[in-house]
């Protein structure tokens, strides 16, 4: 290790972290080779027996990858026609310069600074650029397949479009200035975060500056106490802010992959702490954040950690019943408890608002189009052997699926301008994960793979087979008209599913953001229908546009499964279950290492 290693990161100099990240360089090869040792070891054993209705019926990258060459193979004269027209406007652009004139997206912001028009050469790669950004689409355009194929295959063109742009390059206009400006110190900078980079965020581009926020401080800081903690849970009960408190409570079940606080950011954006001012009692999980001592830690641990926080939160409040929230792994967990509950004929759940969750394969989502069997088997069998699934390693992965907003963008703030990356609530929650025991991964996986919420007694709980067309608690589901991860038709399909007073709102942004819509959000417009026909496009297509937040949609509907109001609790907790500390709690502050 170098001399000063044991500094902050963000302090050391760039010739150590030079010399460490050289000695270190050995550790990515050994992962490699341990995937690969795990990958040829599956391949050599048989197929797990399975439904012939199982999911994952994507194809692969290497597969994707043949097809793409095939199409180029198959019919050389429609790629040799595109290529020439390319070729031809090429020359053009470097003979003539002054003869294009081809511009980008308005909404393009990569572009935005005048020298690409003014300076030649800028000019000239700019042309370029936006040629063969023209013609291969062209080219994919004419291609005939199937909706799946063109999914996969434009996802791949438009990784190879935001990796290509000259504005990546260190030729970009900003990063000339900004070096000129600074004498050079912005270069050397824009290296040292590179090596930063690799050294500890395995070569992604950092979004969030480390220390940008402290939790308790300015991020989770509505006010409230622990009043449970157990070996997989912190149960944390929030201060009420209103005279008159509804009688049954509302409880968070958040995701195992995430912390809880994308629910409590702040106080502006503050879910959880909007529905404590609207006169709610609410209740979260904190998750602990598991090492490979708990890999087997499953469905079933998670389902009664769950069943503890509810009875402690049934005999603080004296409620009858639960109103629960959920949103994506927490969503399964959700849905998984209320299956359990239908079977064992437990009415201890008011009602269930499902967040941004699809509970059925076949949702549309680019992730799943490239999901098959063998490789769902292999992350299978890499948790296990490691103990965990780690989120860092998802979180990278969710990138991708916006390359230009969320992985180039930095990568040019970062390295080539030799900047810090700008603070933003959300990205720093996204960029502080947590880990999934391999038994909980495994049930996760089966969950999607056997289709289970739609087959009765294909998921086994605390023995019993559960059929999830027994549940029967109100459901109000949300999803985001731009969640490319959790496409909202998917999320469509399940209104259908469970009986009662259910209600489908569609959000006007993507995943997260879906979610964080506080009523002082400008532009923000969301769309209801009473009604629900079958069909999505039809539900959308009759919907009501409706301006401002769906969370003053949905505290009139959470009203109505929430009980009367009674005199606010004078302090949280009760005698079995006093505060054990303030929140935001200890378990939300554990790193990932």
């Amino acid at each position: 290790m170098g001399r000063n290693a044991g500094k902050n990161p963000q302090d050391r100099d760039l010739s150590d972290l030079l010399e460490d990240l050289v000695t270190s360089g050995h550790a990515p090869l050994e992962k490699a080779e341990r995937l690969m040792r795990i990958a040829s070891d599956l391949l050599s054993e048989p197929a797990p027996d399975a439904p012939n209705d199982t999911a994952a019926q994507g194809k692969g990258i290497a597969e994707t990858l043949a097809h793409i060459m095939s199409l180029a193979l198959d019919n050389p004269d429609l790629l040799a026609r595109h290529f020439s027209a390319f070729a031809a406007q090429a020359t053009e652009i470097l003979q003539q310069p002054d003869s294009v004139d081809l511009q980008p997206s308005p909404r393009d912001r990569r572009f935005r600074d005048p020298l690409w028009r003014q300076s030649p050469v800028l000019r000239g790669l700019m042309q370029l650029y936006l040629a063969w950004n023209t013609h291969v689409q062209n080219w994919l355009n004419a291609q005939e397949m199937d909706d799946q194929d063109r999914q996969r295959i434009e996802f791949f063109v438009m990784q190879m479009k935001a990796a290509l742009s000259p504005t990546n390059l260190p030729l970009h206009p900003s990063a000339i200035k900004r070096a000129e400006s600074s004498a050079g110190r912005s270069a050397v900078q824009g290296i040292k975060n590179f090596a930063l980079d690799l050294q500890y965020n395995r070569g992604m581009p950092r979004q969030i500056k480390p220390g940008a926020y402290t939790l308790g401080e300015t991020l989770a800081v509505t006010e409230g106490a622990v009043i449970l903690r157990i070996e997989q849970l912190e149960l944390i009960q929030y201060a009420p802010q209103t005279d008159q408190v509804h009688a049954r409570p509302v409880l968070l079940i958040p995701p195992q992959i995430n912390k809880y606080y994308a629910f409590d950011l702040k106080p502006q954006n503050s879910l959880l702490g909007y529905l404590v001012g609207q006169g709610f009692q609410v209740f979260t999980l904190s998750w602990k954040n598991p090492g490979p001592e708990s890999a087997d830690w499953g469905m079933e641990v998670y389902l009664a950690a769950t069943l503890q926080a509810i009875h402690a939160i049934r005999a603080t409040t004296g409620a009858d019943k639960v109103n629960l929230i959920s949103a994506c792994a927490g969503g399964l967990t959700a849905v998984s408890l209320l299956g359990y509950l239908a079977e064992t004929r437990d009415p201890q759940i008011a009602s269930h608002s499902l967040l941004v969750t699809a509970l059925y394969p076949g949702n549309g989502s680019v992730l799943e189009a490239f999901t098959t069997r063998e490789n769902l088997e292999l992350a299978r069998r890499i948790s296990r052997e490691e103990g965990t699934m780690d989120g860092l390693d998802l979180s990278h992965l969710f990138v991708w699926l916006r390359p230009e907003d969320l992985v180039w963008s930095y990568w040019v703030n970062n390295n080539i301008l030799g900047r810090q990356p700008p603070p933003l609530d959300v990205l720093y929650w996204d960029n502080d994960p947590t880990r999934v025991p391999a038994q909980l991964h495994s049930d996760f996986i089966d969950i999607f793979l056997y289709d289970v919420f739609r087959h009765p007694g294909r998921q086994v709980l605390f023995g019993a087979p559960v059929d999830y067309g027994k549940v029967s608690v109100p459901t109000y589901f949300v999803g985001g008209l731009e969640d490319y991860l959790m496409p909202w038709r998917g999320i469509y399909r399940a209104v259908h599913a469970f009986g009662g007073d259910n209600r489908f709102v569609l959000s006007t942004s993507g995943h997260v953001q879906s979610i964080l819509r506080p009523p002082n959000l400008a532009n923000s417009e969301y769309f209801v229908n009473d009604s629900h026909p079958q069909d999505p496009d039809l539900w959308l297509r009759n919907a009501q546009r409706r301006p401002g937040t769906w969370w003053a949609d949905w505290s009139d509907w959470l009203r109505r499964h929430a009980g009367r109001l009674h005199p606010a609790p004078s302090a949280p907790g009760c005698r079995a279950f006093a505060p054990v500390c303030a929140a935001p709690g200890e378990y939300v502050l554990e790193p990932m290492v």
